[in-house]
């Protein structure tokens, strides 16, 4: 590339994508022109990534670049309706409880100076109580108006929040768009079974009740909801495709900062920063309405960004202990309220859990397709010198590890929550099925994804398809 492009690239904070040429070509009247090769930014520069373009290629990069920047605005849209359709949810709430709004001076909050996220972590999240007289007096979310200010604010952040991921194969902004539509297909199979819906159509509020009972009050909390897919969208922001334990060496500031989680941590600082920036004012007074539902709004997105981290060994035996304490008394008996919320807490962890690794408990092309996203992105990270390990020494046995001590398990308490209809089923059914096609074919699979991260291409057979998309859950 020339110098004026090398140029542009240092301007928006590229330097490490550029490489001076020291061949500098040399053309009549014009000694020594300066051109830079541009490098790879997930491989580094350790293996080749120099790339010289035809016209033929060029052309064919445009392309690729205008169809995935239409695919990109797709997804934007689509993550922008779905979190609308729940703020509405919210703002339908807010009128039925008759609430109060705060001055827009109100709902802005920083971290005092010295505390992170792990300091806000909670055993409890409070899930209000069931209120009848509101849930009686309830718009439907059809009835609720959004303005087009707030409207066009919410897609602007979700704009914004798609710009902070990196392009990593699998820690992007698609992966974070397939977290969400998993979020919002169990919350939307969170149902009461027994309910007669015939019996019930003449009473909403006893129906209301019926489901703020059997789902430990989640449904009833729209403000949680909205709290679990903005989390699916923001969890993986400004992921640098390697661990914590790199991530650690590589950013001595983050490290510094953060004692643990540290990537989970900094995804949740940048995107609630800038949600708290004045061109969200209006945004966050329509969906907090109060200082207190803005607190209680963090409260939830805080520990289950958090929740994500599963590789924390002392927060994961923490959680444990939590389940069993939950759901280890299986006494038929009326639970208390607090017995109530924590059964609530833990089970929105788990839908945010789950949903980080739906691709594992899917159809198996949508399996294969994830599966090899994350082990190039690992493959680039070991092959750059950010990773001891090649993956590919690990990566047929590590899968069945993990299906056998982590996915199959969490499917099995999805199940054991009883508040997932079908889905629990469905989940546990693909884990063991995806688990078992593996061991069979997991070499197999691994040795396609090695000839075509070689540039060897690879028959792919039916081990992959990739254009199973985002919108195949």
């Amino acid at each position: 590339m020339s110098s004026a492009t090398a140029t542009l690239l240092r301007e928006a904070g590229k330097e490490s994508w550029l490489d001076r040429r020291v061949d500098q070509a040399a053309t009549a009247g014009r000694a020594g022109i300066e051109t830079y090769w541009l490098i790879n930014p997930m491989m580094g520069n350790t293996f080749g990534s120099r790339l010289a373009f035809s016209d033929a290629v060029k052309s064919s990069v445009r392309s690729s670049l205008k169809e995935n920047s239409k695919k990109h605005q797709r997804l934007i849209s689509w993550v922008s309706d779905l979190l609308l359709d729940h703020a509405r949810k919210v703002v339908a709430r807010h009128q039925s409880w008759g609430l109060q709004p705060d001055e827009p001076s109100k709902l802005i909050y920083e971290p005092p100076e010295g505390k992170t996220c792990m300091d806000e972590i909670v055993e409890v999240f409070q899930i209000p109580e069931f209120n009848r007289e509101a849930a009686a007096r309830e718009k439907s979310q059809s009835e609720v108006e959004i303005s087009s200010t707030v409207a066009i604010q919410l897609r602007d952040f979700v704009s914004a929040i798609a710009d902070t991921y990196i392009d990593n194969p699998f820690h992007n902004f698609e992966h974070a768009c397939h977290v969400a539509m998993s979020v919002d297909k169990l919350l939307g199979r969170i149902i009461a079974p027994d309910i007669d819906e015939t019996a019930d159509a003449a009473n909403h509020t006893s129906m209301a009740f019926h489901l703020h009972d059997y789902t430990y009050g989640i449904t009833s909390d729209p403000l949680s909801v909205l709290a679990i897919v903005f989390s699916a969208l923001i969890h993986d922001v400004d992921h640098r495709g390697v661990s914590n334990m790199q991530l650690a060496i590589e950013d001595e500031k983050l490290a510094a900062k953060y004692s643990k989680s540290i990537a989970e941590q900094n995804s949740m600082d940048i995107a609630w920063a800038l949600l708290m920036t004045d061109e969200y004012a209006e945004l966050r007074s329509a969906l907090f309405c109060t200082r207190s539902e803005m607190m209680r709004f963090r409260e939830v997105v805080v520990n289950i960004v958090l929740a994500t981290d599963i590789f924390d060994k002392e927060l994961n035996d923490v959680r444990k202990k939590r389940w069993e304490q939950a759901f280890s008394n299986k006494e038929d008996r009326q639970l208390t309220s607090q017995e109530n919320k924590l059964r609530a807490t833990i089970i929105i962890e788990y839908i945010m859990q789950a949903s980080d690794v739906c691709h594992t408990m899917q159809h198996w092309q949508v399996y294969r397709k994830f599966n090899e996203r994350l082990f190039m992105e690992l493959r680039a990270a070991f092959k750059a010198g950010r990773m001891g390990k090649d993956p590919a020494e690990f990566w047929v046995k590590g899968e069945i590890g993990f299906f056998d001590n982590y996915i199959i398990p969490m499917a099995k308490k999805l199940a054991e929550c009883k508040v997932f209809g079908v889905s629990s089923d469905e989940y546990l059914n693909y884990a063991i099925s995806n688990r078992n096609e593996w061991e069979a074919r997991g070499q197999e699979c691994l040795d396609e994804m090695l000839a075509k991260d070689d540039g060897k291409g690879g028959t792919h057979s039916d081990c992959v398809d990739d254009t199973v998309g985002v919108t195949d859950v």
